[in-house]
């Protein structure tokens, strides 16, 4: 899963702490902060609250692990497939793009049929993985045809209309990755500029275009289900500009070496801080009332998040503050790679290295704690442990390679 996220590298002895820059292909920054994300998606996924909320709902700033995994999964397509482009063509590049979005296909295929099959298990609840409430409206929506519907459930599956929607984001993954070898053709071609306008107009369309009802995307151009959260307009932007912040990284990294990027890295740290800062003003009902700050009125609040921080179509707000926190993260885990790494790093990096893996396992696992006691006794010690739980089992499963030769990466 891969975003505009930058650094300002220094080979010196006298910053023994900096993350050693190389020109291999895979960056252990990147792999820290897709297992870091994953903290914020299992308190979002795994339905309970726990104390993990307090940094995991949009605490740190307006951002999801949406966002984070699309910008991060197109940065590391961008070096790695980039990588190839350059020695070996657009040709053999594109059968391997295809070869990986044949992979994700076959692995929604999976995930949504398999959930399909559990609901016909006696005494199983699959309620968790099949439908989903809106925590806002309370709304509650059927992802699945009924149980005995086989035929159409089976062609709603192949057509990604039927998934849950805790795994929902890989249908966008399919397209995106189907749409990647004409991203690098025009990166290959010296277009990225061109590359980019397009990406924006397109952006820009989805964002003015009027919706049938206040929340609906307006233009779902694949009828795909994932498409009621992340529709593709709207989200490819932060796929196609990261894809081109992996290609051209050596430049990006070599900007921020100049002056103006250091004044520009400056600038995103301030702004990752007052980001931070208004976030905690969102009045979550879900939340203790000391741990939501008053200095912004809620009305006034939820006026200017809805204005400008909607997640499913991307507001300009929310894109912003993604971007100014992942270069503000980026240049941390540059400065302070060290005690970092020795830290936190044998937890995160495993996560990262393996996210679609644990991605996948993830879906099970809701499925296996949803049938049992825990979630009832709705006690936020427990889910909190669930959620630390839940975290440390995938990452003792990478690290065991747990089916690694069955589950497809």
């Amino acid at each position: 899963m891969s975003g505009n996220a930058v650094a300002i590298p220094l080979h010196s002895s006298r910053h023994p702490w900096r993350y050693a820059e190389s020109d291999a292909t895979r960056d252990l920054r990147i792999d820290f902060m897709r297992g870091l994300v994953f903290v914020l998606l299992f308190t979002t996924h795994f339905r309970y609250q726990s104390w993990f909320a307090l940094i995991a709902w949009e605490r740190v700033g307006v951002v999801s692990s949406a966002e984070a995994f699309i910008i991060l999964a197109g940065i590391v397509t961008g070096a790695v497939y980039g990588k190839k482009l350059k020695s070996e063509g657009p040709g053999p590049c594109n059968i391997k793009l295809f070869r990986r979005a044949w992979t994700l296909y076959k692995l929604a295929i999976l995930v949504a049929g398999s959930v399909a099959l559990l609901r016909l298990v006696p005494g199983l609840d699959t309620t968790a993985l099949t439908s989903f409430t809106d925590p806002v409206s309370g709304r509650s929506y059927a992802l699945y045809p009924p149980a005995d519907n086989g035929v159409l459930t089976f062609f709603e599956v192949l057509l990604l209309k039927a998934v849950p929607d805790q795994f929902q984001v890989v249908g966008l993954y399919v397209v995106l990755f189907l749409l990647t070898p004409i991203i690098f053709s025009a990166i290959y071609r010296g277009r990225t500029g061109s590359l980019l306008v397009l990406s924006w107009a397109a952006y820009l369309i989805n964002y003015f275009a009027l919706e049938p009802e206040p929340g609906a995307a307006a233009l779902r151009i694949t009828g795909g289900q994932f498409e009621y959260a992340f529709p593709l307009m709207a989200w490819q932007l932060i796929f196609v500009h990261g894809v081109a912040a992996g290609y051209h990284k050596q430049r990006i990294l070599r900007f921020f070496l100049t002056r103006t990027g250091h004044t520009l890295l400056g600038l995103c740290i301030v702004s990752s801080m007052l980001f931070a800062a208004f976030s905690l003003n969102h009045p979550l009902d879900t939340l203790p009332r000391w741990a939501v700050a008053t200095f912004i009125p809620p009305d006034v609040f939820l006026q200017w998040y809805q204005s400008y921080f909607v997640k499913y179509n991307l507001g300009p707000g929310r894109l912003l503050n993604t971007l100014v926190l992942l270069i503000s993260l980026f240049a941390l885990l540059t400065a302070a790679w060290k005690p970092i790494e020795r830290s936190l790093g044998w937890l995160f990096i495993p996560l990262g290295q393996e996210s679609m893996y644990v991605f996948f396992v993830h879906i099970y696992l809701i499925l296996l704690i949803s049938n049992t006691p825990l979630p009832a006794m709705d006690n936020v010690w427990i889910n909190t442990a669930i959620h630390a739980g839940m975290l440390l089992l995938c990452w003792a499963m990478v690290k065991t390679r747990f089916l690694f030769r069955w589950i497809p990466r």
